[in-house]
C-alpha cells in the first residue's frame, strides 16, 4: 500500500467522519439534556483537550494516549497494527502522529471493547481498507444503539466501515512482524466483549478498560458488564503477567503487575464492603451515603468515574437492576 497515494483519500474519509461526529456527539448529548454534567461529559471534556503522548515500549511498540482511551501500536517492516482507535474527533491527528512516528500504514486494528472513546476512528480507518477485529459481541453493540446505565452514554448504531470486519469468540493468535498477539475474553467483565492482548516476546498486556491506571472503572451493566467479572478477568490476566510485564491500561499511564495487584485489591475490599450493606438491607443511597469507598478515594477517585458513581454500579451488580431499592 502507497502510504502517499493514501492521503487524498484520508482528506476525503475525514470530511465524512467530522459529520459523523457531529451526529454521534448531538446523539450522546440527547441522552444527557438536564442531568447535570454526566461522567461522559467529563471524559470527552478531557478527551477532547487532553496533550497526544507517545511513549515508546521498545521493539516497535508505542502508546498514544490522551485522545481518548489508550492506543497501542506494533510495528513490522511493511505495516501497523492498532489496538483501539481513540475519540473520532481526534482521529486525524492521531493517524497524522502514527504515520510520523514510523510511516508504516496501518492495515488492521484490534478493538478491546465498543466504547466511543476506544472505537471513534474506527469509521476513518475502515474506510481505507484496514481489517477491524474484536470480540464478537463488539460487532454487535456497535450495530445497534446502546445506552450506559448512571453514566449518561447513549451511542450508535455505527456505519457498517466501522463495524469489526473479523470477530472471535473467546480466544485468537494473530502476528505481527516478530510479535504473538494472542486476544483472549473472559466473558463478563467491563463489557462482555472485552479482549486482552497479550504482546510476546514484547512482554506487554493491553487490557483495555478493564484496568484504567489509576481511576475508577465504568461497569456497563447493559453491555453485561459486572463487578465479579471485572475481578475474575483481573484474576486471568495477573498469571499472565510478570515484574517486568509493561500493562497498558484503558486510560492513564502503562502501568505494572504492582498496579493491577493494587486495583484488583482495591475492587475486592469495595465489592465486599458493599456485600455487607447490601446484606444488611441498605438502599442503593444509603450504600452510598456510607462510602465504602473512602480507603480508596485518594488514589482512585481523581478521575471522570466519582466514587458515587462507581458505587451506584457495584451496587447494582451485584443486586441487580430489577431489585436495586432507592
Amino acid at each position: 500500500m502507497d502510504v502517499q497515494k493514501m492521503r487524498p483519500l484520508f482528506a476525503f474519509i475525514q470530511t465524512v467522519v467530522l459529520a459523523l461526529v457531529i451526529m454521534g456527539a448531538a446523539s450522546r448529548a440527547a441522552g444527557q439534556a438536564g442531568t447535570g454534567e454526566t461522567v461522559i461529559q467529563k471524559a470527552t471534556e478531557q478527551f477532547e483537550n487532553s496533550p497526544l503522548k507517545i511513549t515508546s515500549l521498545g521493539q516497535g511498540l508505542y502508546v498514544f494516549s490522551g485522545d481518548g482511551g489508550d492506543v497501542t501500536k506494533i510495528v513490522d517492516d511493511g505495516s501497523t497494527l492498532l489496538i483501539d482507535s481513540g475519540l473520532a474527533s481526534r482521529i486525524t491527528e492521531l493517524s497524522d502522529a502514527i504515520f510520523k512516528t514510523t510511516a508504516r500504514p496501518v492495515t488492521r486494528l484490534v478493538n478491546t471493547h465498543w466504547h466511543f472513546d476506544h472505537t471513534g476512528g474506527n469509521t476513518y480507518l475502515g474506510s481505507s481498507g484496514v481489517t477491524i477485529i474484536a470480540q464478537e459481541n463488539v460487532k454487535k453493540q456497535l450495530s445497534s444503539v446502546q445506552d450506559v446505565p448512571f453514566v449518561g452514554l447513549r451511542d450508535g448504531r455505527y456505519p457498517s466501515q466501522a463495524l469489526p470486519g473479523v470477530t472471535y469468540s473467546s480466544s485468537m493468535t494473530l502476528h505481527q512482524g516478530s510479535q504473538r498477539l494472542t486476544l483472549e475474553n473472559y466473558g463478563s467483565a467491563h463489557t462482555d466483549g472485552d479482549t486482552v492482548v497479550y504482546i510476546a516476546p514484547a512482554n506487554v498486556a493491553v487490557v483495555g478498560d478493564i484496568f484504567s491506571n489509576h481511576y475508577y472503572p465504568i461497569i456497563d451493566l447493559a453491555s453485561g458488564g459486572s463487578i465479579d467479572g471485572l475481578i475474575h478477568s483481573v484474576d486471568r490476566i495477573l498469571p499472565q503477567t510478570d515484574a517486568q510485564t509493561k500493562i497498558v491500561p484503558g486510560h492513564g499511564l502503562v502501568a505494572t503487575r504492582a498496579d493491577l495487584q493494587d486495583y484488583r485489591d482495591m475492587l475486592v475490599q469495595v465489592r465486599q464492603s458493599v456485600k455487607d450493606l447490601i446484606a444488611a438491607g441498605k438502599t442503593m443511597d444509603e450504600v452510598v451515603a456510607a462510602a465504602p469507598t473512602k480507603d480508596f478515594d485518594a488514589r482512585w477517585g481523581s478521575g471522570y468515574v466519582t466514587p458515587e458513581v462507581f458505587i451506584k454500579m457495584v451496587f447494582s451488580s451485584m443486586a441487580g437492576a430489577n431489585s436495586a431499592r432507592r
